[in-house]
């Protein structure tokens, strides 16, 4: 009996932080839409703002992953760039994991991979998510990662980026900690269950989410360019 009820006690632990991550990244999705106003935002990120961002997480926090996500067009075929994508990963070495419904995942050098294809006003848009768990790799090296996968050919693009530290200490007033030493502005900051959300701008105008949530295992601050596109 001890042992059942110790296995379904661990499996509602499981399926609560499940359900929290779900219902925060909702959350944190609508904030960040309500903050650009519904338009769509200009999303390539100014190089020296995010890495100013990830030296002070990765020098102040435990690193606990970073990714970056391009998107462009092209004209082209639906199916022909999704074969030369795929062709791409084959040739490279790639550990090609599904091929289904215009997505492609793989995975290499500890790096997932993730690709998804659709039409877009005539054209063909092309959504590529790399997430790392290596602290050695940085951001401006996912992204020549994923431009290596981007169509020569493309009309448009944007980048959006992220970083995810778990913070060592739990006295640390996280957003006044970030106000001070990373020189932002903060426009809105909204308490949560279990955490708070807040955007803000840099110097230049640069507009940045800031995500902290606190699990059992810790808390955990993400801070994405210009807003968060994963879960965590």
């Amino acid at each position: 009996m001890y042992k059942k009820n110790s296995l379904d006690n661990n499996f509602r632990g499981r399926a609560g932080d499940y359900n929290m991550k779900k219902v925060f990244f909702v959350f944190l999705l609508i904030f960040s839409l309500l903050i650009i106003g519904g338009k769509e935002y200009k999303c390539e990120s100014k190089e020296d703002s995010f890495s100013k961002i990830e030296g002070y997480v990765i020098n102040n926090y435990d690193f606990v992953q970073n990714g970056i996500k391009l998107e462009y067009t092209v004209d082209e075929k639906l199916c022909k760039e999704y074969l030369r994508i795929k062709q791409f990963f084959e040739e490279n070495n790639f550990l090609v994991l599904s091929t289904e419904n215009n997505n492609i995942t793989a995975e290499s050098e500890n790096i997932d991979y993730s690709i998804n294809i659709c039409e877009y006003n005539d054209l063909i848009k092309v959504q590529v998510i790399l997430i790392n768990n290596d602290v050695s790799k940085s951001e401006e090296e996912l992204k020549k990662l994923s431009q290596k996968i981007r169509n020569d050919n493309f009309i448009n693009e944007r980048y959006f980026s992220f970083i995810k530290g778990k913070l060592n200490t739990q006295d640390k007033n996280l957003i006044d900690d970030l106000e001070k030493n990373l020189n932002i502005k903060v426009n809105e900051y909204l308490d949560i269950n279990n955490g708070c959300v807040a955007e803000a701008t840099f110097e230049d105008n640069q507009h940045i989410n800031i995500g902290q949530i606190k699990y059992d295992t810790g808390s955990y601050l993400i801070i994405g360019t210009p807003i968060i596109f994963v879960t965590y």
